[in-house]
């Protein structure tokens, strides 16, 4: 009868000893089976990120060009206005000599100002720049650059924070919760960046329209002004 109980004891030890065996085998198992997926996820994740990346180089290079080809509008018909205020005064045959020195002189003045005021318009747009172009994109982008790199360290992250023997039956648990929580979370990011990516596209953007108003105005204002210089060819410059 002790042989009988012995016998079973053994049988009872080695059957508990084949299964935490095996459980063990099935927790580094699916310990590795994470790292993969989180490894994987980390490369995936960097090819979607360079995608982008050119994306939002696409976008502002689109932009900036837009921009400047309202600015080279401007500055066209600027000239433009300067180049027929300049000839009316210069071509004049009812003033002086005197008269036509003093407006010159004048003009010279206001075309300094419209000058000024142009790249007053393209100074302030270019402040306005650096939030859109860079810091909107790349704030989103860097979070998401700097979880990649986090990811294929992930699980070793995971286990040294859950080290406790009491931990260690959840531990597969753990880690499926950590991905899941992870891929919600970079699915937002991720939406983010595509929202980001079409910020230019919007008619009313406000830096377009901010520079849009700047040079509209400027550019009327300096057809006022040399409007005004060309009054004085009327009165022989009697009036000044």
């Amino acid at each position: 009868m002790h042989r009988w109980s012995c016998l079973l004891a053994l049988c009872t030890t080695f059957l508990f000893y084949i299964s935490v065996t095996t459980a063990t085998e099935e927790v580094i198992s699916g310990i590795v089976q994470h790292q993969q997926w989180f490894s994987e996820y980390a490369s995936i994740l960097e090819e979607t990120m360079q995608i982008k990346r050119r994306g939002n180089s696409n976008a502002t290079l689109s932009f900036n060009k837009e921009l400047l080809k309202l600015l080279a509008n401007a500055t066209i018909e600027m000239r433009s206005i300067d180049n027929t205020t300049e000839s009316a005064i210069i071509q004049s045959d009812s003033i002086g000599q005197p008269c036509r020195a003093l407006l010159l002189e004048m003009f010279k003045i206001f075309r300094t100002i419209g000058q000024a005021e142009l790249q007053g318009c393209a100074a302030n747009t270019v402040g306005l720049l650096g939030y859109w172009t860079t810091q909107r994109f790349f704030s989103f982008a860097n979070i998401v650059h700097r979880d990649a790199t986090e990811l294929t360290h992930r699980v070793a992250l995971i286990l040294e924070e859950y080290n406790k023997l009491t931990q260690k039956d959840n531990i597969l648990e753990i880690l499926r919760e950590e991905y899941y929580q992870f891929n919600s979370y970079n699915s937002a990011l991720q939406e983010v960046l595509n929202r980001e990516l079409e910020r230019f596209a919007r008619t009313d953007h406000p830096v377009r329209a901010a520079l849009s108003d700047c040079l509209n105005t400027t550019v009327k204002l300096h057809q006022l002004d040399m409007d005004y210089v060309l009054t004085y060819i009327d009165t022989g410059c009697v009036t000044l």
